[in-house]
């Protein structure tokens, strides 16, 4: 009987310990994805930024090209007439 009950002491404390060391370890890996999580979200803002730049970029040299295009004339060009 003795034996029984010093089997579910150590199994109790056994148990104990394991619990405590499993909430370290759920502690830690919520710590891990509170950063993971802030990671991500500037990830996310910088990769908007980046494609804000990037829309702008392309704005900016379209506007360059439309520049150096000639002025459009102000008389109409005709296309020619086909006679039968």
């Amino acid at each position: 009987m003795w034996k029984k009950l010093y089997e579910f002491i150590i199994r109790v404390l056994t148990l104990a310990q394991t619990s405590a060391r499993h909430d370290d370890q759920i502690e830690d890996l919520r710590q891990e994805m509170m950063h993971l999580a802030s990671q991500v979200n500037r990830l996310s803002d910088r990769q908007k930024s980046d494609r804000e730049l990037v829309r702008l970029w392309v704005e900016n040299q379209l506007l360059k090209f439309e520049r150096r295009l000639p002025p459009a004339s102000s008389e109409k060009h005709e296309s020619p007439e086909v006679e039968d």
